[in-house]
C-alpha cells in the first residue's frame, strides 16, 4: 500500500515536472562549469562545451585546456555524447528513493553550484529531471549542464574517486531499474 502510494506520488511529480516544464525553459540554466583541482579553478562556458559535443571542435578556453592537457577533442566529444536512456517515471522513483539520495548525495560532491558553499543534491535531481522530461528520456552530460539550475563547480578530485568507485554508470542504473531482479 506504502508502495503503491509512493509510486502514484512519484507519477504525479513527474507528471508535474513534464507539465511545467515548458514554463522552466525560461528559467536561469547553467552558464559556465568552473573546474576546481585543488587550489586552481577556470571557468568553461556550456555553450563551449556543447559546441564541441555537436562539431568536435574546441574553442574558448576548452580549446586551450585541451591543447595544455594533450587531449584530443573527439575523445572529449565521445564522452559529452554519451547518452542514457531512462523514462522520466523511473528515473524520478529512483532519484527519490533511498539508493537515489544516496546516490545524489554522492554526485553533489562533485558537481554542487558554483555559488553556494552548498551540496547540489536538489539542483542534480531538478538537472538530471529536467533534460528527460525536455529529451524524451535521453540524458547526456551536455544535456544535464544545460538543464542545472545554476552555474556550477566541478571538483575533480573527488570526481576522479567517484568514477574508480562506480566504475560504469548505466549498469549501475540498469542494476536500480525496475524489472532488474530478473
Amino acid at each position: 500500500m506504502i508502495m503503491r502510494k509512493r509510486r502514484i506520488l512519484t507519477s504525479l511529480l513527474a507528471a508535474t515536472t513534464l507539465m511545467a516544464a515548458p514554463l522552466a525553459q525560461v528559467s536561469r540554466a547553467a552558464e559556465n562549469v568552473t573546474i576546481i583541482f585543488g587550489p586552481i579553478n577556470r571557468s568553461i562556458e556550456v555553450a563551449d562545451l556543447d559546441y564541441l559535443a555537436k562539431t568536435g571542435e574546441a574553442r574558448g578556453f576548452l580549446a586551450t585546456a585541451l591543447q595544455l592537457a594533450k587531449q584530443d577533442p573527439k575523445s572529449l566529444q565521445n564522452i559529452l555524447n554519451q547518452k542514457l536512456d531512462l523514462p522520466l517515471v523511473e528515473a524520478s522513483q529512483l532519484l527519490y528513493s533511498s539508493i537515489g539520495e544516496a546516490l545524489l548525495k554522492k554526485a553533489a560532491t562533485v558537481v554542487a553550484p558554483r555559488t553556494c558553499n552548498c551540496e547540489g543534491l536538489q539542483a542534480m535531481r531538478a538537472g538530471i529531471l529536467l533534460a528527460l522530461s525536455r529529451n524524451n528520456g535521453q540524458i547526456t552530460p551536455v544535456t544535464l549542464l544545460q538543464n542545472y539550475p545554476t552555474d556550477i563547480r566541478v571538483n575533480v578530485e573527488p570526481l576522479l574517486a567517484l568514477v574508480q568507485e562506480v566504475g560504469d554508470i548505466q549498469q549501475l542504473v540498469k542494476l536500480f531499474s525496475p524489472g532488474s531482479a530478473k
